[in-house]
């Protein structure tokens, strides 16, 4: 969803504890936030504040479940890394080698662009959540939208076509976030595998992890429901819950906690999914055309001044997760929101590193 409302500006003094964070973020306007951080093996922080929904006035538990957009990308990339430890399928294996559906076959350059390629954002391919698609008035804005409408991979991947707007560039030329990108490879998961892509998530990811409030929400039911969904919609916070997150995808229908994010890092970037040279493989990072972000194979990388960030962001229709790694000082954060506010969330998360870096710094 596009933000189309600036951040309310936070307190004048900077936030100097977690709990100050969560109260930043709702005197920005989020409904509610939730923020994990973890050093090592040890919680540093496990909060949440403000309000479940704001409506019946629910307060947020640090166990609740929230929509967490892209971050469902790195889900994606580690089913897809799997599979290349298996030897199932390599990297420089083409769209068109997995999937020979028509409406695929009509996106641009689907004979030429890799797995590799869809992993990093450099094949070019439309994304169909870019702000000049059609989709968003199809799907939420426009006129006679149905919000509980389920759509299927290949209905958002048809807004690809190239009959219907032109690829960004030929494959490996540049580098543009392509929502579309990972929709296609969830149905390569899918066509490897032989299972749906909730069933291998469960099988290869959140079973052996424990990942008990994870849930891929584009097909499948959230035991136990989740929180309310806001989106900022010409000034107003909007109650968006009714958004099906199946137009999401592979690329962004997940729903998680703080906790779960939290393990499935630790667990990713520790080498319990992959082997260690498929890590590296996933954390080889480009230039992503962002000044300070660079991408990987499902990951980015920010740089910070206290060290390299490595994780993802996600920002969906009423929420929004920020889920990453500093490396340096084996430090794990986590923030979830149900706001669709996205300079909110940066703001909020930025504050958090800072806080994070300044209370969990070794002493001695």
């Amino acid at each position: 969803m596009p933000n189309t409302r600036a951040a309310t500006p936070a307190p004048d003094a900077p936030p100097a504890t977690f709990d100050e964070v969560l109260q930043a973020g709702l005197d920005r306007g989020m409904p509610g936030i939730a923020l994990r951080v973890e050093r090592g093996d040890e919680v540093v922080f496990d909060g949440a504040a403000g309000f479940a929904s704001r409506e019946q006035r629910t307060p947020v538990a640090t166990t609740d479940r929230f929509g967490v957009g892209s971050v469902t990308k790195t889900f994606t990339a580690a089913l897809v890394l799997q599979l290349v430890d298996e030897e199932a399928l390599t990297l420089d294996d083409t769209v068109a080698r997995w999937l020979a559906d028509p409406v695929v076959a009509r996106i641009p350059y689907v004979d030429r662009i890799t797995i590799r390629q869809l992993l990093n954002h450099t094949g070019g391919v439309y994304d169909y959540y870019d702000d000049d698609s059609p989709f968003l008035q199809d799907a939420y804005l426009g006129e006679g939208a149905d919000w509980a409408r389920v759509w299927t991979p290949l209905e958002v991947l048809a807004y690809a076509d190239g009959a219907r707007h032109a690829p960004y560039f030929a494959p490996g030329e540049g580098v543009h976030y392509s929502n579309t990108g990972y929709v296609l490879l969830g149905l390569i998961v899918e066509q490897a595998t032989g299972q749906g892509y909730a069933e291998r998530l469960h099988a290869r990811i959140l079973g052996p992890l424990g990942l008990a409030d994870t849930f891929y929400a584009a097909t499948e039911p959230v035991t136990g429901g989740m929180v309310d969904a806001y989106q900022p919609i010409e000034g107003e916070l909007v109650n968006v819950s009714a958004f099906d997150l199946s137009s999401l995808g592979a690329a962004g229908g997940m729903v998680s906690t703080t906790r779960d994010l939290a393990r499935f890092a630790r667990a990713l970037f520790g080498g319990e999914l992959l082997r260690p040279a498929t890590v590296e493989e996933m954390v080889t990072f480009i230039p992503a055309g962002v000044p300070g972000w660079e991408v990987g194979l499902g990951v980015m990388r920010i740089q910070t001044p206290g060290g390299a960030l490595v994780g993802h962001p996600g920002d969906g229709a009423g929420s929004g997760g920020r889920m990453f790694r500093l490396a340096d000082a084996d430090v794990t954060l986590v923030l979830v929101a149900n706001s669709g506010d996205e300079e909110a969330i940066d703001a909020a998360f930025a504050e958090a590193v800072r806080v994070a870096l300044e209370t969990t710094a070794p002493t001695g």
